[in-house]
């Protein structure tokens, strides 16, 4: 789940689509990836904890004794799918606001530590869920067994199936104007966002709806951390809105395939998705540039490619890496027909950083 921000860059216009894959990168790639994953799991693990501390868009209230508790139905949903329907599922199937939901045999401080679990644990958490469940078993004096339920209880328990499922693979082939989410089988970050982003691949209990080209997404307040019932994206396709919804959800570690990456890197960009921007970083690292490894002739057009996205984004760690690696091997860049594409200025600025290695070293 990330923050959004203000921008204003314009989207770029890439030389060609890149060419290299990561096979063969036994070491550089797994490390990157693991790198990767921790931040992202622990951006969307934070961004949680704090939607529970601040409160922000709660739904349900509990009490434990004089202790008032707000969360969000969503992730409780998500995350807790046998708690959510032992408390909110028996007292009301809306979304609105109602009177706090008591829960007995359990002290205000564990179920502090409860919720705190429930938002930010980046691990199966169903021990925890069932531990708070006995306790209330002991309270309603059920058993075990009917803890196996069918859940949840919405009006249209087929909108509310958490379970995986088929999509369309064209969905602007689609008569109607909702968009049933592609099935991108992208990795989740964490558990944590696995198990929210069923949320979104198929919408349970949404609460706002997102227009993007004539497409309408149905979405969560509490994901996209939006205060209005429905809202109109701008500059932006609904290909790229899936990608980004994905991330927003579930930490997503790679984007689909044939995807524009410069486009989705200046869309985090101008949203200030900070999380997406290191994934779509990654992937020019990975895709696009064979992270800096010895260099091969399909390299070298994609590193040029890569250079003009990071100038483009202001991406100056990523920029000064391709130019140190455009001038470590100068001589094969030098007599590529794609070098004298790019825009004079970068042109230069590669020559100034040559002049530069030549003069310290002698």
């Amino acid at each position: 789940m990330a923050r959004c921000g203000e921008g204003s860059a314009a989207p770029m216009v890439l030389l060609g689509s890149a060419g290299v894959c990561s096979k063969g990168l036994q070491r550089k790639g797994p490390c990157e990836r693991r790198r990767l994953k921790a931040t992202v799991s622990e951006q969307l693990s934070q961004d949680l904890l704090r939607l529970l501390r601040e409160e922000f868009h709660t739904d349900v209230t509990f009490s434990v004794g004089c202790t008032l508790f707000k969360a969000h139905k969503a992730v409780l949903l998500a995350r807790v799918p046998d708690f959510y329907f032992h408390t909110i599922g028996q007292t009301s199937n809306s979304l609105t606001n109602q009177e706090p939901i008591a829960v007995e045999n359990v002290e205000a401080l564990e179920f502090r530590t409860f919720l705190q679990i429930i938002y930010s644990s980046n691990r199966n958490i169903k021990n925890y869920e069932e531990e708070i469940l006995r306790k209330k078993i002991m309270e309603i004096g059920i058993s075990q067994k009917q803890l196996d339920i069918s859940f949840p209880k919405c009006e249209n328990s087929s909108d509310c199936s958490l379970q995986k499922h088929e999509i369309p693979e064209d969905i602007s082939d689609r008569d109607d104007d909702f968009i049933s989410n592609d099935n991108y089988d992208l990795e989740p970050a964490s558990e944590l966002g696995e198990d929210l982003l069923k949320l979104y691949v198929k919408p349970c209990c949404p609460d706002i709806d997102i227009f993007v080209d004539g497409k309408r997404f149905k979405a969560h307040s509490v994901e996209g951390q939006l205060s209005l019932s429905s809202m109109v994206v701008f500059n932006i396709s609904h290909v790229e809105l899936n990608v980004m919804m994905h991330f927003i959800y579930g930490g997503t570690l790679d984007i689909p395939d044939k995807t524009n990456v410069g486009y989705i890197l200046n869309m985090a960009d101008m949203y200030g998705l900070e999380g997406l921007k290191e994934v779509a970083i990654y992937i020019l690292r990975r895709d696009y540039c064979n992270f800096f490894q010895k260099p091969v002739p399909r390299t070298l057009t994609s590193i040029l490619e890569c250079l003009i996205i990071a100038h483009s984004v202001g991406v100056e760690s990523l920029f000064a890496d391709c130019m140190k690696w455009i001038v470590k091997h100068f001589t094969r860049f030098w007599s590529e027909r794609s070098f004298a594409n790019i825009p004079p200025e970068i042109q230069k600025s590669c020559l100034n950083m040559l002049i530069q290695s030549l003069v310290s070293i002698t």
